[in-house]
């Protein structure tokens, strides 16, 4: 008879796991040449979203093998996470934190951008293009596809967990420790994420409208694209939105 092992994953897993009246937490696993990184992503969580493993109170990575016999453990990641601190599971973490956003999450790149986190984005984005950028960048993905987050060359991650993009803002800067400290309203161009540059009134008079000219006097421009910005009637509602939502934005 084979010695089986037990997999219990945290309650935050959940998410992931079976839906319906059969949803469980503990799983019963033979033993077979897969390691435990194989074994959980099978079970439906993305191995970005692992914060530890603990096979008979031992920490492990996910090269782990299971043999039998262990009551094995998977503890979810614990907010603020930290993704600048190397750990067993991720010996090498990123500089800083800056995103790559896919198709699914659009609206929250948008407010991302806006509020001046560094974040790629892209409608045309393919998930294998994402995870390059990913690695090639150390920018974190988010995205509401937990299937993206099953590819071995994806690291630091966040399944979007919240429907409504203000949620899911409030979502991304509680979970990676985001402040006010960190946010630069309109400094980054919403098409191209580039930083944006000051630019004098009367060199771009022809572009603008009659009321902009009239009651707006300070503009910024993107080097790369050319569009122009300025803090209309659309930051001061931001402004109360955000601040509903306790991330405040200077004025």
């Amino acid at each position: 008879m084979l010695n089986r092992s037990i997999i219990l994953f945290d309650k935050a897993f959940l998410f992931f796991l079976a839906s319906g009246k059969h949803q469980k937490r503990s799983y019963t696993i033979s033993p077979r040449r897969a390691s435990i990184k194989d074994m959980i992503e099978s079970l439906g969580v993305p191995h970005t979203e692992v914060g530890a493993i603990l096979a008979n109170n031992q920490a492990v990575d996910f090269s782990f093998i299971p043999r039998g016999n262990e009551n094995i453990v998977v503890k979810a990641i614990a907010p603020p996470f930290d993704i600048t601190r190397p750990t067993l599971l991720r010996p090498h973490p990123f500089e800083r934190i800056k995103f790559v956003v896919d198709v699914n999450a659009g609206k929250l790149a948008r407010l991302l951008l806006l509020l001046g986190i560094d974040t790629l984005y892209s409608n045309r984005f393919e998930d294998k293009e994402v995870a390059d950028i990913s690695v090639l960048e150390q920018r974190i993905v988010l995205t509401r596809d937990t299937g993206l987050l099953k590819q071995k060359s994806v690291v630091f991650a966040r399944r979007v967990r919240e429907n409504d993009p203000c949620l899911q803002l409030k979502e991304v800067f509680d979970f990676f420790g985001l402040g006010m400290d960190d946010v630069h309203f309109l400094s980054r161009c919403t098409a191209c994420n580039c930083l944006l540059q000051p630019v004098e009134k009367n060199k771009i008079l022809p572009r603008l409208k009659p009321k902009t000219k009239r009651f707006y006097t300070a503009f910024s421009i993107c080097p790369d694209c050319s569009r122009i910005f300025w803090k209309g009637s659309h930051h001061r509602s931001m402004a109360l939105q955000m601040e509903d939502l306790g991330i405040p934005i200077c004025s």
